[in-house]
């Protein structure tokens, strides 16, 4: 299953300026928030997978930095997620689950990403359902990032 939302020509044309990538990120979260809010979570899914696609770009970048770039990966993912879980779709949330999963566990090696790394796959199975073992209470928080995980 590949879970691609953005075609070759829109990747690359995001990949090639990071402050262009940045606002597309901004606006297409907010987008698929607002569908989301008004029960809209089919129409939400383009928007949120488009967001993920450009947050795993900009991950990859480490732009603007990190610890943003980590924050918004595993919020694009989480409310993914939430949309695929509203539409019942198990098999869509668990392999986007695996993956945003797998993608931030490759940062647990580097001791300068890993709190943030384990944090962020933390948040990603904060709503219960398959949760790891957690060294109590809910996921940190990293003032730095600017976000919230929802």
């Amino acid at each position: 299953m590949n879970l691609r939302y953005l075609c070759a020509n829109h990747r690359q044309w995001l990949i090639d300026n990071t402050g262009r990538a940045e606002q597309a990120w901004l606006d297409w979260i907010e987008r698929g928030r607002i569908l989301c809010e008004e029960g809209n979570y089919r129409e939400a899914i383009p928007y949120l997978g488009c967001a993920f696609d450009v947050a795993g770009m900009l991950l990859t970048q480490q732009s603007p930095s990190y610890t943003i770039s980590a924050t918004r990966f595993s919020e694009s993912a989480a409310q993914l997620m939430a949309a695929y879980r509203k539409l019942g779709d198990e098999k869509h949330l668990q392999y986007l689950l695996v993956g945003a999963s797998s993608v931030l566990a490759r940062q647990l090696g580097d001791r300068d990403k890993q709190g943030l790394a384990a944090d962020c796959i933390s948040a990603l199975y904060a709503d219960g359902e398959s949760a790891p073992p957690h060294n109590g209470g809910g996921p940190r928080l990293h003032k730095e990032a600017g976000l919230s995980l929802h």
